[in-house]
């Protein structure tokens, strides 16, 4: 399955072609999950500012153990969000029809409830 729409563009990022249109893309700071309270939140404090706020719709990038690889969030918007904790590469399958929170012009992305169960538990292995 890929993460972009038929019919975009393609762009090349050093010999990895991509099957869709440049992403806003930022990499994530910190990672923070506490499965006892089924909540994860990803921030990255530099890059790009977005519209995006409040509950979203989202596509979840996971690595085959179910670490959090990224976040696609509202992919049907043209304010389309992709936080990043690790490289595209690691993505082992995409787990669609999630739903996330979205606040600080895009610079938190919050998973609650069964949405952070799917993730796995404990450290990163992307962010220090």
């Amino acid at each position: 399955m890929s993460l972009f729409a038929a019919g975009d563009c393609l762009a090349q990022r050093r010999g990895h072609p991509y099957d869709g249109v440049m992403l806003s893309e930022q990499y994530a700071t910190s990672y923070s999950h506490d499965p006892a309270q089924h909540m994860v939140i990803v921030v990255c404090e530099t890059g790009p500012r977005t519209r995006l706020r409040g509950e979203l719709p989202a596509r979840l990038l996971l690595d085959a153990a179910e670490h959090l690889v990224g976040v696609d969030v509202a992919p049907d918007s043209p304010d389309r969000l992709v936080m990043m904790l690790g490289a595209h590469e690691n993505v082992a399958h995409v787990v669609d029809d999630v739903r996330v929170y979205v606040d600080n012009g895009g610079r938190t992305v919050m998973l609650h409830g069964t949405f952070a169960s799917m993730v796995a538990p404990g450290a990163s292995p992307y962010v220090a």
